[in-house]
């Protein structure tokens, strides 16, 4: 049997032992042949070797005069720079356990040529402490993406915290109260993982954090079609930041130097209505909530809302309870 699979070894120990920089020697490659139980003579090597080479795969055959032939291999699907940045993105996940990232980057520096498996740490660190409990997420995205290649509805509990930092379910429900939503996206946006999908209690479409989801199934019920006038990056740009509320367009006034930051939020087709002086008017639509305030407010001096009147008013009252609340003896 280990002879039947000799070119396979011969593959996986090019693979795992040689690069541009590291070449293997006839010596060691028998030597190690030998040790997987199928030793193997040198004009045979050879003949693997071609056959590698004429099935596509990239091995550079080193000859010299008065030297041992060594090989190369060469035929690398993921560059250097590409697993690095894969490397940080696992290990900056907070959705991802900190057992399951060490897994995965195991797996990713194996696919890295000899000469670059130890550089190929990670380079971003998070605090574990942020990092997923628990691999139930992953578990939930599987639940999810198989119940939508299926056109069908799933149930699920929704999670919160208490005080007692106990989670509980949502809405005082219970495990039997479950909600039933038809998915229609999965987004990953700003290190979380959210679905996005039509609910049938309130009759439109939401965003649920997948971390708080749970006993995620698939429902016998198909799927409500996604609306004609829902468009899901359209959702991501416009709304998914600022979360729920009503949608109106506003204008908003900005220091010239808030650019960059308006550019993140609203991307470059960003609707720019007025430049003058040292600021610069924006029209774009969004969900108002206290979100948008909040974020409106971070840039207290340099950003403001300048229009619809009805929004500068609401605006004006989340202030003023802002400041009560700072004010106030008691919350």
């Amino acid at each position: 049997m280990a002879n039947k699979n000799r070119i396979l070894y011969l593959l996986e120990y090019l693979r795992q032992n040689s690069d541009e920089n590291h070449p293997v020697s006839t010596a060691e490659i028998r030597e190690a042949m030998a040790a997987k139980g199928c030793p193997v003579v040198i004009p045979t090597l050879r003949d693997d070797i071609e056959s590698l080479r004429e099935a596509g795969y990239e091995i550079q055959i080193n000859e010299q005069e008065g030297l041992s032939t060594t090989y190369s291999w060469l035929d690398r699907e993921w560059s250097h720079p590409e697993l690095q940045i894969l490397v940080d993105a696992v290990a900056s996940s907070q959705f991802i356990t900190v057992e399951k990232s060490r897994e995965l980057i195991e797996k990713l520096v194996n696919m890295a040529s000899p000469s670059f498996r130890d550089s190929l740490i990670p380079q971003i660190l998070v605090s574990e402490h942020v990092k997923a409990p628990n691999q139930q997420i992953l578990l939930n995205v599987q639940a999810i993406r198989k119940a939508m290649e299926q056109d069908r509805k799933i149930t699920f509990n929704y999670l919160t915290y208490t005080v007692k930092k106990k989670q509980v379910h949502s809405h005082a429900g219970t495990p039997e109260e479950k909600y039933r939503v038809s998915p229609y996206a999965t987004i990953w946006n700003n290190d979380r993982y959210y679905m996005v999908g039509y609910s049938d209690k309130r009759q439109k479409v939401n965003t649920f954090r997948i971390d708080r989801m749970k006993n995620v199934r698939s429902y016998t019920s198909c799927r409500v079609p996604v609306p004609e006038d829902f468009n899901t990056q359209d959702y991501v740009d416009k709304v998914f930041w600022m979360y729920d509320g009503r949608e109106v367009t506003v204008t908003l006034r900005c220091k010239n130097h808030l650019m960059n930051q308006v550019i993140d939020k609203f991307g470059l087709n960003v609707n720019v209505t007025r430049e003058g002086g040292n600021t610069f008017d924006i029209t774009v639509p969004v969900h108002i909530s206290g979100t948008f305030y909040a974020w409106v407010l971070q840039f207290v001096g340099e950003m403001t809302v300048i229009g619809p009147e009805s929004i500068r008013s609401t605006f004006a009252d989340y202030l003023q309870q802002a400041l009560d609340d700072v004010l106030g003896e008691d919350l």
